[in-house]
């Protein structure tokens, strides 16, 4: 029984192999470069001038599928050091209320990541017309993490991989999974332990590394789940499912997409660490090379207590037709996950190679950006 299910694992692990073999081999354009004939995203320009959102010096172009979300937002003029690219309404960010946070502390794991997925469920399910802005923002997010979408493990029908998630593949296993199939002599879930091994062959990284950032995602999820299912009013339609099931899903798919747009934000002057936010056109950015990002988010100055907007600045000159970048290693992390290279820019943000380090991949957690 092990031999044989042991061999299909690598059987189906090749095939995911070659199905996410796309991510590498279409990439017609550098992310960091202007595209000619580049499309504006109208409704998002739209969306933007309707609420608010001030950024002259910037275009805003829509993303090809192997884009996962990230980019399109490039210099239309040259920007000086310490230049205001872009004025977001402080309305529009979204950070944990104090129900939120009430909320997720009856969580069997208490940290950012609840209480900020706390608040975009409560936001998207809310019937307050005051949240209108930013729930028609929330719902146009698709891409997450990789495989939020089921679509990363490969072609349906492929033994252990699409067809075989239990929605999908953060909600799929469980706590117990280790005891369960030792007697097959698996470490996890079948379907989590494939796709471990194939996240592994993408990314170059240890296969241990990858099969611990996986389950580590898992277990966050199952310790919030309960508590926060009861925001879900209205579950994501889905082919199968049970109510509960298809609600437990949407806290998956939310926590997936907080994880890939998340920032720190100093939300006061006063404040003695920095928050965690969710800030618009900051978190569609793309991730920056080797010379750094070129715009930091900041949501306060001290010099004006009264500031309603959240500002992206320059880091450096940018030229025309250069990408608006951030760096998504500085990004908030779960506190036990301690992938770091490609595989955190693939797994936690769904950043295609392009932007992965063109260098030697360290997933041993010694990344400095670390932060609990």
């Amino acid at each position: 029984m092990f031999v044989s299910s042991l061999s299909g694992i690598m059987l189906a692990a090749t095939s995911l192999m070659r199905s996410t073999h796309s991510l590498r081999a279409c990439q017609p354009r550098s992310c960091l470069t202007q595209a000619r004939g580049a499309i504006s995203d109208d409704r998002w320009c739209t969306w933007a001038a309707t609420h608010g959102i001030s950024a002259p010096k910037l275009a805003v172009h829509t993303l090809a599928p192997v884009d996962r979300g990230k980019g399109g937002v490039f210099a239309t003029e040259t920007i000086a050091p310490m230049e205001v690219v872009a004025r977001i309404p402080r309305a529009l960010a979204v950070t944990a209320s104090e129900d939120d946070c009430n909320l997720a502390s009856t969580a069997r794991v208490t940290g950012w990541q609840v209480e900020l997925t706390a608040a975009v469920l409560r936001i998207l399910h809310s019937k307050d017309d005051r949240v209108a802005p930013v729930r028609s923002w929330l719902k146009t997010w698709e891409h997450g993490g990789w495989a939020t979408d089921n679509a990363d493990l490969g072609a349906e029908g492929v033994r252990w991989g699409a067809s075989d998630v239990t929605g999908n593949l953060m909600a799929t296993g469980s706590d117990n999974d280790q005891n369960i199939f030792a007697k097959f002599r698996f470490p996890c879930h079948p379907v989590v332990h494939r796709a471990g091994l194939g996240l592994a062959m993408l990314t170059g990284a240890d296969k241990n590394a990858a099969l611990d950032a996986l389950t580590c995602r898992g277990t966050t999820f199952r310790a919030m789940r309960d508590a926060l299912i009861p925001l879900v009013i209205e579950p994501s339609p889905r082919s199968k499912g049970s109510l509960r099931d298809r609600r437990s899903w949407d806290v998956s798919d939310a926590l997936s997409r907080v994880l890939a747009r998340a920032t720190y934000l100093q939300w006061t002057s006063d404040a003695e660490t920095p928050t965690c936010a969710l800030v618009p056109l900051h978190d569609r950015l793309a991730h920056c090379d080797a010379r750094g990002e070129n715009v930091k988010v900041v949501g306060c100055d001290p010099r004006d207590p009264n500031m309603d907007d959240v500002l992206l600045v320059a880091t450096r000159e940018i030229a025309v037709g250069e990408a608006i970048t951030r760096d998504y290693n500085d990004a908030p992390r779960l506190k036990e996950c301690r992938s770091d290279g490609a595989l955190r820019l693939l797994l936690q943000f769904g950043l295609p190679p392009e932007a992965w380090p063109k260098g030697g991949l360290s997933t041993n957690g010694d990344d400095k950006s670390v932060k609990s």
